[in-house]
Order: structure tokens, then sequence, then C-alpha cells
């Protein structure tokens, strides 16, 4: 799945293969794949369901459009303290965020060493 966020427009609407749901307070969390943290915890309102799907309305918070959050992350959609389903989904935010404002640092001392390599070669 692949949820498009505009600061501009922050509701999205997606739907999940799991039908006849009841009303109630369910939420939509993110996780950072790269992390293994938990990003966002999304109150979420269910708009629609039926005998095939559900369709909820997901509101992602002020500021969550104009973030450098492009990725891919799990999901799990929570009925109260419920996990219901999880899964990948690719965020995509527009403008994307500043580039280049948080430097890599691995730590090591010899992370910008450069290595001289000779060859002779073995002339018969």
């Amino acid at each position: 799945m692949t949820i498009y966020v505009e600061e501009s427009n922050l509701v999205q609407f997606v739907a999940f293969n799991i039908p006849n749901l009841l009303a109630g307070d369910y939420e939509f969390m993110i996780t950072s794949q790269y992390s293994h943290q938990s990003d966002q915890l999304v109150p979420t309102t269910l708009y629609s369901t039926n005998d095939r799907y559900s369709l909820f309305e997901i509101t992602f918070p002020t500021g969550f459009g104009d973030s450098h959050l492009n990725g891919v992350y799990y999901w799990t959609l929570y009925y109260g303290a419920e996990p219901l389903q999880s899964g990948l989904v690719k965020i995509i935010t527009n403008p994307g965020g500043e580039i280049h404002t948080l430097s890599y640092d691995s730590g090591t001392v010899t992370e910008e060493r450069v290595s001289d390599v000779y060859f002779r070669p073995n002339y018969s």
C-alpha cells in the first residue's frame, strides 16, 4: 500500500480487507523499518464498512506532510489495544522535507580512511 501525505491534505482514506467492522476507537501505527521505533500512533475513524472491506479516514498530525518521512514502514491497525491487521506501507510526503539536514556519522574513527592499493604484475 502507498499513502501520499501532503501538508495541504493530511486526511487520507485507506481501505483494509477487513469486512463488517464495528464502530469504535481505531488507531493506525507506523513503525520505521530502519530504526524499528514506533513513529506515529494516529487516531483513525471508521468511514464505511461492508461485506468486502472497511474504509478508514486517517488524519496525520500537522507537520507530517512537510517532514522528511519518505520510506517504507510497518503498519498496524488497532481496535482499542487489539491489533487487527498489519503489513507494509510506503509513505510519500510532499515536498519531502529538507535535504542534508542530518549528517550520518557511523561513529568509527576510520570512516574517512582511504586505502592505497598496490599491484605488482607477474610477468612471465
